[in-house]
């Protein structure tokens, strides 16, 4: 059974949907964003302006969701990448077009990768990253040949706005090797979020947009009876969102704000009970002993698509 009320669950939901998810944007995927595009970025507006920018979209998705799952390596990793698009552009962002609109782009950015690891004494890990880089490269220029600007970020952005639907970009963002499920749901879960697209979007693919980690199993059946230690991650990412959807908050919010839990205010998954518990009967303008937290954020109003 799970280990909350239902008053409880409500309101442990809303929180974490609200005030968590917040703080995850501005301390963590705001910052972390504007590193890997090399911009000052402070609000929401300034992320979907650099974003319409296909360099600086590339630039994103290199280096902060490509190594997504890498864990230790991950940052070192994602900053040979954007060493390597640097050395094939020779430092010029007006050259990424003449980069995608070249037929050995892939390559080309591949064997920068290869240049800049060695450089630093590291393991290419060829099995690991060649699929990724030369994937994510050859799908921009893809986009390029297309429509002659090449922007991965604004591409599937349109496409889920004009069908409301993100299962199909799912896939497709999924055959790029190296990118799995789990980094898939990750990028559609902050554009969403970015753009309050989510009461657009068909019900039936809202378990697209809940990337389910270590944390978020664990948080599954303290919330809900139908979530076990053994239920597949599909089904708790299915699961999840409907528990959000009853109770009329954004899933992809909740699932930013236990992700910022994760990394910011409990770190260590043994503590993650009692700080829900404490999340359920603290107001918001208390300090909570876990959470650091010092003002309340305001909660945010939520419509679900019909």
């Amino acid at each position: 059974m799970a280990t909350f009320t239902q008053s409880e669950v409500e309101l442990i939901l809303r929180r974490i949907a609200s005030e968590k998810a917040e703080r995850f944007q501005r301390e963590v995927l705001f910052p972390q964003l504007a590193r890997a595009m090399r911009l000052s970025l402070s609000e929401s507006q300034d992320v979907r302006e650099a974003l319409a920018d296909p360099y600086y979209a590339f630039r994103a998705m290199l280096g902060y969701y490509a190594f997504a799952k890498r864990g230790n390596d991950r940052v070192e990793y994602s900053g040979f990448a954007l060493e390597a698009l640097e050395r094939v552009l020779e430092g010029k962002k007006a050259n990424f077009a003449h980069l995608l609109a070249s037929p050995d782009a892939p390559e080309r950015l591949w064997q920068a990768f290869e240049e800049v690891c060695r450089e630093n004494q590291r393991k290419v890990n060829e099995q690991l990253n060649r699929g990724l880089i030369e994937g994510l490269a050859g799908y921009a220029s893809r986009i390029y040949a297309e429509d002659e600007i090449g922007n991965i970020w604004t591409t599937i952005h349109q496409a889920i706005v004009r069908s409301g639907r993100v299962e199909p970009i799912h896939q497709t963002i999924t055959e790029i090797k190296g990118i799995g499920p789990k980094v898939g749901a990750l990028v559609l879960r902050d554009m969403v979020a970015l753009y309050e697209l989510e009461p657009q979007i068909d019900p039936a693919d809202y378990h697209y947009l809940q990337p389910v980690d270590t944390w978020i199993r664990r948080i599954g059946p303290l919330l809900s009876d139908e979530i076990t230690d053994q239920t597949a991650d599909w089904v708790i990412a299915g699961k999840l969102s409907k528990l959000c959807r009853r109770n009329r908050v954004s899933g992809v919010r909740f699932n930013q704000g236990v992700q910022y839990l994760a990394i910011v205010e409990v770190r260590k998954l043994e503590h993650l009970k009692e700080f829900l518990r404490q999340l359920a009967h603290t107001s918001n303008g208390q300090r909570s002993t876990q959470s650091g937290y010092t003002r309340p954020q305001p909660s945010r109003s939520f419509s679900w698509r019909r």
